[in-house]
C-alpha cells in the first residue's frame, strides 16, 4: 500500500478505498438528507406516541384529586398542576389510613420476589443449559427438542396445571404460599435455550485446559464459563426481573386472600378499590410501579442487545 506523507514528514492515514479495507463515506446529497430527516421525524413521532400515555400518567400523579377531576375534561389535564400538590398523592399513598402502610410492604414484597426469582432462574437454567451443551448422556437430544417445543406453548396455558400441582404438593397453604409462588418461576425453556445457544459457542479448549489443571465440572462452570458469559447472564437477569416485576395473573390467584404478601402489581388493585377512590393516588401508584422497569431498561439495554445477538449468532 502506498503511503502518503504530510508536509511535516509524518505518515498520514491511508485514503479510504475498497482496496485497503476502509469503506468510503457516502456523500451527503439532497435526497439522502431528505430521507434522513424523514426517518428521524418518523421515529420522533412514534416515540411521542408511545411516551404520551406515560407523560399523562406522571403529570396527573402530581396533582391533587380535586385538581385532577377539574382538569380531566380539558387540555390542562396534559400539563403539570400546582407545584404545591406535586407530591401530595405520593404522600397519601404511603401514609393514608386506607393504605395502612401496606404500600411499603407491597414494594418490599416485589423487590424480594424479584431478587429470589432472578437468582433462581440464573442458577437453575444456566446449569441445565450447560449440561445439555457439554455433557453427553442418553436422551440429551430428546430433552433439547422437548425444550424447543415448550417454547411454543403460551405461558398462560400452564397456570391452571401449575396451581393443581402446587395444591396437591401442599404449597398453597398459608405457610408455604411464597414457596409455591416462587418455585414455578425458576425454570424457563426459553432461558435454557438462550443459555445453551451461548454455551455452544464457547470453545471447548477452555474447559479442557481447566480439566488438565484438575478442575471439575462445577468448578469449571463457576470459575471459567460464568465470567465468559456475562452478556447472556445479564440479559436473562434483566428479562427475568421485568417479567417478575410485572407478573400479575399468577400472584393474583396465589395471594388474593393475603394483602400482606401481595406484590406491587397485585396490590395496585387494592389502591384502585380504596374508598374513597383517589384517581391521583392511583396514578402515583402506577408511576412507582413503572420506575424500576424504566431504570433497568434505560441503563441495561446494551446487555440486552449483546446477549440476544450472541445467543443467536455464536
Amino acid at each position: 500500500m502506498e503511503e502518503v506523507l504530510s508536509a511535516e514528514g509524518t505518515q498520514a492515514a491511508p485514503a479510504a478505498s475498497p482496496e485497503n479495507g476502509v469503506k468510503p463515506r457516502k456523500k451527503w446529497t439532497a435526497k439522502r438528507v431528505t430521507l434522513r430527516v424523514l426517518l428521524y421525524l418518523g421515529m420522533s413521532v412514534l416515540a411521542l406516541l408511545f411516551l404520551f400515555p406515560v407523560w399523562w400518567m406522571v403529570v396527573n400523579s402530581m396533582k391533587s384529586y380535586p385538581e385532577l377531576q377539574e382538569q380531566l375534561s380539558s387540555l390542562r389535564t396534559f400539563l403539570p398542576g400546582n407545584i404545591t400538590h406535586w407530591f401530595t398523592s405520593y404522600g397519601n399513598l404511603f401514609t393514608s389510613e386506607a393504605m395502612s402502610g401496606t404500600m411499603w410492604r407491597a414494594v418490599l414484597n416485589s423487590i424480594f420476589y424479584c431478587a429470589v426469582t432472578v437468582t433462581g432462574v440464573l442458577l437453575v437454567n444456566s446449569l441445565a443449559a450447560y449440561a445439555l451443551s457439554r455433557l453427553k448422556f442418553p436422551g440429551a437430544g430428546v430433552i433439547t427438542t422437548i425444550i424447543l417445543l415448550l417454547i411454543l406453548v403460551p405461558v398462560e396455558t400452564s397456570i391452571v396445571p401449575q396451581i393443581v400441582i402446587l395444591s396437591r404438593l401442599g404449597l398453597l397453604l398459608p405457610g408455604t404460599r411464597i414457596l409455591g409462588y416462587l418455585l414455578p418461576g425458576f425454570v424457563s425453556p426459553f432461558y435454557i435455550f438462550m443459555f445453551r445457544s451461548y454455551f455452544v459457542g464457547i470453545p471447548k479448549e477452555i474447559e479442557e485446559a481447566a480439566e488438565i489443571d484438575g478442575a471439575g465440572k462445577f468448578r469449571t462452570f463457576f470459575v471459567m464459563i460464568i465470567p465468559l458469559s456475562k452478556a447472556i447472564f445479564a440479559t436473562v437477569a434483566i428479562f427475568t426481573f421485568m417479567g417478575a416485576w410485572n407478573d400479575y395473573v399468577f400472584p393474583q390467584y396465589i395471594f388474593s386472600a393475603n394483602v400482606e404478601l401481595m406484590p406491587l402489581q397485585v396490590f395496585l388493585q387494592q389502591v384502585n378499590k380504596a374508598v374513597p377512590k383517589d384517581t391521583a393516588m392511583v396514578m402515583a401508584a402506577l408511576t412507582i410501579s413503572t420506575i424500576p422497569i424504566a431504570i433497568v431498561y434505560i441503563f441495561c439495554q446494551r446487555y440486552i442487545v449483546e446477549g440476544v445477538s450472541f445467543s443467536g449468532l455464536k
